[in-house]
C-alpha cells in the first residue's frame, strides 16, 4: 500500500536545498487563529494531510501458449489387469449359479426356497398329529386300500407285529395315516405269503396222486388214535406237503411193530407178514387207515 501526503510547496532548507512546506503551515497563515499544533482539528476540518491507499495491481495474465499445434489431450491412465470374474459364493449350490453371467439364478433359488418352506410346514403339521404315546395309534387299515377279488385280511389286535409297528411308527414320528400305511403294507405281505403257501400246497397235493385226500385222512386218524384228538391240528401244515405225508406213513409202519398185516381188495391177510415198503406204498389210503387202526389196537 502507498500513503501519499497532501500537496506541498517547495521551500528552501537551511542547507540551501528545496524543502517542502506543509500545507498546514500555509493554512495557518491563511486562517488566522488556527495554530499548527491543532493538526487533528485541522485534519478533521479537511485542512491537514490526507491518507490515500493505492489499489493492488491486477494479477498478471497467464502467458499465451505458443502458436502452433493445439494442446494435446490429457494422457489416459495406465492400463491395468482386467477385472476378475464374479465367483460363486461358498454357501450357494452350483445349481443356483450362472457361471456364464457370473450371477445368482434368482428364479431357481426362490423356487427351491418355496418348496423347502412348504415341506417344512408339512412336516411340522405331521409332528403335531403324532400321538403322545405309541399305544395312541388306532389299529385299522387305510381307507383307500383295495384287495383283489377273493382276498381279505382280518386284523388281529393280539398280533405282536402290531405292537411292534406302533413303536416303530412313534419313533419315526408318523401320524395316524402313516401308521395305517404300515398296517396296510403288513396286510398285503401276509396275503401274498398266504397265496404262495396255498400254491405250494396245491402242487404237493397234486403230486400225491388222485388219492391224496384219503392218504391225508389216514394219517390224521392214526395221529388222533395215538396222540389224541388235537394231534392232527398240530400237523396240519406238515400234512399239506407230500414229504410230510410220506414221513407220517412211514411212522405208521414203524408203529405197527412189524406185525402190521397186508391188505388186499378182499380184506386183511392175517397170515402174511408185515408188507414191504413197496407193498405199503401200493396200498390204498383206506388200506393204510385200517392198518394203522390195527396197529394201534395191537393187531386186533
Amino acid at each position: 500500500m502507498l500513503i501519499k501526503n497532501a500537496v506541498t510547496q517547495p521551500q528552501t532548507s537551511p542547507f540551501g536545498e528545496p524543502a517542502e512546506t506543509p500545507l498546514h503551515s500555509r493554512a495557518s497563515a491563511a486562517l488566522p487563529g488556527v495554530s499548527p499544533s491543532g493538526s487533528i482539528a485541522r485534519i478533521a476540518a479537511g485542512l491537514g494531510p490526507r491518507i490515500c491507499f493505492a489499489p493492488d495491481p491486477p494479477p498478471a495474465a497467464p502467458p499465451a501458449p505458443p502458436a502452433g499445434d493445439p494442446p494435446a489431450p490429457p494422457a489416459a491412465p495406465p492400463a491395468g489387469d482386467p477385472p476378475a470374474a464374479a465367483q460363486r459364493p461358498d454357501w450357494l449350490g452350483e445349481q443356483f449359479w450362472d457361471a456364464e453371467k457370473g450371477e445368482v439364478k434368482g428364479a431357481d433359488l426362490k423356487a427351491a426356497f418355496d418348496d423347502l418352506t412348504a415341506f417344512k410346514a408339512g412336516e411340522e403339521s405331521k409332528r403335531a398329529a403324532v400321538p403322545e404315546k405309541a399305544d395312541g395309534y388306532e389299529l385299522k387299515l387305510p381307507a383307500d386300500l383295495k384287495f383283489a377279488d377273493g382276498e381279505s385280511f382280518e386284523l388281529d389286535k393280539d398280533d405282536p407285529m402290531f405292537g411292534f409297528g406302533r413303536e416303530v411308527a412313534h419313533k419315526l414320528g408318523l401320524d395316524q395315516a402313516g401308521f395305517e400305511g404300515l398296517v396296510g403294507m403288513y396286510a398285503q405281505q401276509k396275503i401274498a405269503e398266504a397265496k404262495e403257501i396255498q400254491a405250494a400246497q396245491q402242487r404237493h397235493f397234486e403230486a400225491m396222486g388222485p388219492k391224496a385226500a384219503e392218504r391225508q385222512n389216514a394219517v390224521k386218524t392214526f395221529l388222533a388214535a395215538k396222540l389224541g384228538a388235537d394231534a392232527p391240528v398240530i400237523f396240519d401244515t406238515v400234512l399239506m406237503l407230500k414229504p410230510g405225508v410220506e414221513a407220517m406213513e412211514k411212522l405208521m409202519r414203524v408203529a405197527s411193530g412189524g406185525n402190521m398185516p397186508s391188505f388186499t381188495q378182499g380184506g386183511r391177510d392175517g397170515g402174511k407178514a408185515s408188507p414191504s415198503e413197496e407193498e405199503y406204498a401200493a396200498m390204498s389210503p383206506a388200506e393204510r387207515l385200517v392198518a394203522a387202526r390195527k396197529s394201534a389196537s395191537g393187531g386186533r
